[in-house]
């Protein structure tokens, strides 16, 4: 299994404004729907599985990682990223406001975990928030999709 290209530099998006958290999840996940890695109902999916558990994706302080079980609307093992203009809040007591956004998919369970532990990997690096939260171009994006997708 190839990780190496989990997230791309045009799936990553800076400075968007969102209405509220759903509109974060669906804005952060467009690339992916417009690339064709996954379908829009695989959003719907991430969407109601917040409405059912929890704002439980909301990970860490601002950061929030949109995912659901992998399903028929998922193509291609792959993430995006957003940074929020504006935060919103997604009912999370210790971690709101959000203010970045992931969305990861996966085909199968086991490569779900696989991407996760990468994700979990990058975000552990000293700076990697700051990283994220002060991206404002093109390069910046590119150097973040390079740390994310770098195997340790």
């Amino acid at each position: 299994m190839d990780t190496k290209t989990l997230i791309r530099p045009e799936d990553i998006q800076l400075g968007l404004e969102a209405a509220d958290w759903e509109d974060a999840l669906k804005k952060a996940a467009e690339p992916l729907i417009v690339h064709g890695h996954i379908e829009p109902a695989y959003v719907e999916d991430v969407i109601q599985a917040v409405k059912d558990l929890g704002p439980y994706i909301v990970l860490a302080p601002g950061f929030a990682l949109g995912h659901a079980r992998p399903s028929d609307a998922v193509h291609r093992a792959c993430a995006s990223l957003a940074t929020l203009k504006t935060p919103v809040n997604f009912g999370s007591k210790q971690n709101d406001p959000v203010d970045v956004v992931m969305i990861l998919a996966a085909v199968d369970d086991k490569l779900h975990v696989e991407l996760l532990q990468k994700v979990v990997l990058f975000l552990n690096q000293k700076g990697s928030f700051d990283t994220l939260r002060s991206a404002r171009s093109e390069q910046d994006a590119r150097a973040i999709a390079e740390k994310i997708n770098r195997k340790e």
